[in-house]
């Protein structure tokens, strides 16, 4: 796998969490939602690494169903909680609350969602994987640098123009979820 194809991997698999996410919570709120990830693109970055990550720690127990549940579970809840702490460190709040959910520690994870994750693992090894690998490899040979740069340029760009604007609105509103989408900690 080369530096450009695994950034294409990164992408897709961020986007296909983007769709997870805003179908879970359009579900979920009985409305549509379509504003979930870090910027102004269709991408939630954590399922990008999540999916990499996933693909180098668990494969080796990929065709064990109740190892890889727990393996999941214990990874995807792990990354959930360091997300939040970093974001609480930088903008005083995180992007999602499950503090109406029963077993929760903070609004930051909680059992429900801890139990959603071993299953999306096992759904990933089964189906999405070889799923999204199989499109990212359509991407002809010679056009997959340029798509990666492409994207790579595109979410950078993004990342530090929503950076400034949320480290503004956080500096400007203390005691504030800042743009409606944090949970204040």
């Amino acid at each position: 796998m080369t530096i450009y194809h695994a950034i294409n991997c990164f992408f897709a698999f961020s986007f296909v969490g983007y769709l997870l996410e805003c179908t879970v919570l359009t579900i979920e709120n009985r409305k549509i939602v379509t504003n979930r990830g870090f910027g102004h693109g269709p991408f939630c970055i954590i399922y990008g690494f999540g999916a990499l990550g996933a693909i180098m720690f668990l494969s080796p127990v990929a065709n064990q169903p109740i190892q890889l549940y727990f393996a999941t579970t214990m990874m995807a809840t792990t990354m959930e909680l360091i997300t939040a702490r970093a974001m609480i460190r930088l903008f005083g709040a995180f992007w999602w609350d499950y503090s109406r959910k029963p077993f929760n520690y903070k609004g930051i994870i909680c059992l429900e969602s801890s139990v959603g994750w071993g299953f999306l693992g096992i759904i990933f090894f089964r189906f999405l994987n070889g799923f999204v690998i199989g499109f990212v490899n359509v991407i002809p040979s010679g056009l997959e640098r340029a798509v990666a740069l492409s994207l790579l340029a595109f979410y950078v760009t993004d990342f530090i123009y929503t950076l400034k604007i949320q480290l503004k609105a956080a500096d400007e509103e203390e005691d504030k979820p800042v743009l409606g989408r944090l949970r204040v900690y």
